[in-house]
């Protein structure tokens, strides 16, 4: 085939990202997707098995943070948009960039192995394994659920906040949802509508936001300016808005107060969590200390009867289709430079493997920009040891802002992380463009199935 081919993991808004900009850059880019369209997450009841959409799903972020710089939304879609038009605008996406014949639909990555050299050979479902000369994981980090420990046994039906779709398998039941983050708390005030009975356990709290503040959307001053400001301003601000908008109405009712500051930590956004507590349709309880049959005793010792227990704890961050001795993985921390290249695997990227406050679209667009840059030759990439401290030192305005998460978190300030990118970026325009950064790797070489 004469070129170098590079295999991009996903076709949902990281994937898409990194395929726009690969095309774009006249590398042979092939994206491969389990579903048999693009969207991801976002795909409603999505045929790859791997999205958590429920039926009334909306961004947590306004609109101004979930487009890509290069494609506004329109306002059509809202303040919030509903997942439906999320997945309508990466759908447009695809086709204002000729994108989808690019993209292997209902295809299964299998397995990815280093050959050497930097390059890589990528086994699929139903077809013979190809060797690319890069491959970028845009396979996205809220699909493989974290389930908590529940220690005893119940008659109740457990389910992952993964599965939910709609209420109606909640009526007149006695349910208990576990967590504290966004699909919890939506969960809760969803289902409490039908359910006989809705409690909601929290181990720790969180910062609840209405998504309007003052009548605009909660966001509308999270912009690189504002961010610039020192960060005890920030927080001060941040206070401020909580205070005068009444933050606290959730805490009032046997919310949690967090011991964090609300800039410290993703705060919930829910305008309906307040009320529910208000008028007692949804009852707070601590962690949970074990199950008994028919009921589950809490930490405070109250004991509750319960039909149902939703977990809405997360998601593990994994690779099924990696080996896992390549990529170090420790809770929600994974060793990258500049959140992109694992420093002693040269031909392996990832993109969209950051957890920030704000919307994900600007971050993997900057991203694939970069990534770009790194596979035509433009931005050269700092020997290992270099990468390896880099990695250690992160963003400091990241490490500022999120004092609890572990090194080498995938929690980040976006604003500090997208100006890191811009630098390297604005850096590597002052070098001459080569061909390619991986002219040397025979491409599209056919190997054995396995």
């Amino acid at each position: 085939m004469g070129h170098d081919r590079v295999c991009v993991i996903g076709a949902g808004c990281s994937g898409l990202a990194a395929l726009k900009e690969l095309t774009e850059r006249n590398l042979d880019a092939v994206c491969i997707e389990q579903g048999s369209d693009v969207g991801g997450n976002w795909r409603y009841e999505n045929d790859s098995g791997l999205s958590g959409a429920y039926a009334s799903l909306h961004t947590n972020v306004s609109r101004a943070h979930m487009q890509f710089r290069c494609f506004p939304m329109t306002a059509r879609s809202g303040d919030f948009p509903h997942h439906s038009a999320m997945a309508g605008y990466l759908a447009a996406f695809a086709r204002a960039f000729d994108l989808r014949r690019s993209i292997r639909f209902s295809t299964r990555v299998d397995r990815v192995e280093p050959l050497g050299g930097g390059s890589w050979r990528v086994a699929v479902s139903g077809g013979a394994a190809e060797r690319y000369c890069a491959v970028v994981v845009a396979s996205g980090h809220h699909w493989d659920p974290s389930w908590p420990d529940l220690p005893g046994t119940s008659t109740a039906v457990i389910t992952h906040a993964h599965t939910y779709r709609t209420p109606d398998a909640f009526a007149g039941k006695r349910v208990l949802v576990i967590g504290a983050g966004q699909s919890a708390v939506e969960i809760a005030t969803e289902v409490c509508r039908v359910a006989a009975r809705t409690f909601l356990s929290v181990r720790r709290g969180a910062h609840v936001l209405p998504r309007r503040l003052l009548g605009s959307p909660f966001d509308r001053l999270d912009v690189d300016l504002v961010n610039r400001l020192p960060w005890r301003v920030l927080n001060w601000i941040a206070a401020a808005l909580a205070s005068a908008a009444r933050v606290d109405e959730a805490a009032a009712y046997g919310f949690p107060r967090p011991a964090h500051r609300v800039l410290e930590q993703i705060p919930t956004v829910s305008s309906e969590l307040g009320p529910a507590l208000r008028s007692g349709a949804i009852a707070v309880k601590p962690e949970v200390r074990r199950l008994d049959g028919t009921h589950v005793e809490f930490t405070d010792g109250s004991v509750d009867m319960i039909d149902r227990i939703v977990c809405a704890t997360g998601y593990r961050i994994s690779f099924p289709f990696l080996p896992p001795s390549l990529v170090r993985v420790r809770g929600t921390a994974v060793p990258l430079y500049r959140r992109i290249v694992p420093p002693d695997l040269p031909g392996l990227y990832f993109v969209g493997l950051v957890d920030a406050p704000g919307g994900l679209l600007p971050i993997v667009e900057r991203q694939s920009a970069w990534l770009g840059d790194v596979l035509t030759g433009r931005l050269e990439l700092p020997p290992g040891t270099d990468m390896l401290a880099a990695i250690d030192a992160a963003e400091p305005r990241s490490k500022e802002r999120f004092p609890l998460e572990p090194p080498h978190s995938i929690r980040s300030d976006p604003h500090a992380y997208l100006r890191l990118l811009a630098r390297d970026r604005r850096r590597a325009r002052r070098r001459p463009s080569t061909a390619s950064a991986h002219a040397s790797v025979a491409a599209a070489d056919r190997l054995p199935a396995t």
